[in-house]
């Protein structure tokens, strides 16, 4: 675990940096150290610190990106370590095998919360037991999804791209599928006695209007929570139109949107989206308030 931790800080430091030769330096790393996937599970030390368990050769998508750099998603989770500190309030929905779940609570400590939403019983049996592993008191974990009212649903497994794709959309005949609770994010809040949530972040397969619906409540206080959102026009399962995601956001709730220069994936600055056709094809968005802006400004890191 240990030298797969020292990998990860070169090859993440040259992608950073991007030296001269950088890329012939990761094709040797990767062709002498990552050829080959482990046959089972495993647990890695993650590129901050925390350990978690994956099984890389299961899981093809995201559990493989962590195994070969060492975390997913570094970019999100460069502004994220930019947003909240501790004793904030997180909602993950869609919160996978806990990479974001166990960073932010991290980052919030035990004077915070993370709730972390993860419908599917065979992925929030590893979210379990990797927020165990890290022994986060501070997270804690609702085995079902968030939509705009409460009810029962199935979600149906997708993992011929990774764990994380199932999706409650019936996208594929035949796809494995589970029962499942549904909850509305606004009833949720009211019942753990906090007055604000500060980040919710949204990843559910299609499934991002539904919640932010159940959220209406929330969304429309002056201090309501900078939203990350799965902005997608490329998966057939999305339910939704990216007009009614940005007039949600920006007319019915007063939001101001804003995108990765480059992606998700890279650190990179976030820059304004002023009209539907400037949203990504497929990334996260972020979405913030008048009164989140006033005080992020000066922040140079992440504008």
């Amino acid at each position: 675990m240990r030298s797969l931790h020292f990998l990860h800080k070169i090859k993440s430091l040259l992608i950073d940096k991007r030296p001269k030769g950088f890329g012939k330096a990761l094709k040797l790393i990767d062709g002498l150290f990552f050829q080959k996937l482990p046959k089972g599970e495993i647990l890695l030390k993650t590129l901050y610190g925390f350990p978690l368990y994956i099984n890389p050769r299961f899981d093809k998508g995201i559990e493989k990106k962590i195994y070969l750099t060492g975390t997913y998603e570094k970019g999100l989770l460069h502004v994220i370590d930019n947003l909240i500190g501790p004793g904030d309030i997180v909602v993950d929905a869609g919160a996978n095998i806990g990479l974001i779940s166990v960073f932010c609570g991290l980052r919030v400590s035990k004077g915070g919360l993370v709730i972390a939403f993860e419908p599917h019983p065979e992925t929030a049996q590893i979210l379990r037991r990797n927020i165990a592993l890290n022994q986060l008191n501070q997270v804690q974990v609702f085995e079902r999804a968030l939509g705009s009212k409460p009810g029962t649903a199935k979600i149906y497994s997708n993992l011929q791209i990774n764990r994380g794709a199932a999706s409650m959309v019936d996208f594929k005949e035949g796809a494995p599928s589970f029962d499942i609770q549904v909850d509305v994010l606004d009833d949720v809040h009211s019942s753990i006695q906090h007055e604000k949530v500060n980040l919710l972040k949204i990843d559910v397969e299609g499934f991002e209007m539904e919640v932010l619906k159940g959220a209406q409540n929330l969304l429309s206080k002056e201090d309501g929570p900078i939203l990350v959102v799965e902005c997608s026009t490329t998966r057939q399962n999305f339910q939704y139109t990216m007009e009614d995601l940005f007039n949600f956001l920006t007319k019915t709730n007063g939001y101001s949107i804003f995108r990765f220069v480059i992606s998700k994936e890279k650190i990179s600055r976030l820059v304004p989206v002023n009209s539907v056709d400037q949203l990504p094809n497929h990334d996260n968005i972020l979405a913030f308030k008048p009164l989140h802006l006033a005080n992020l400004r000066r922040n140079q890191s992440i504008f």
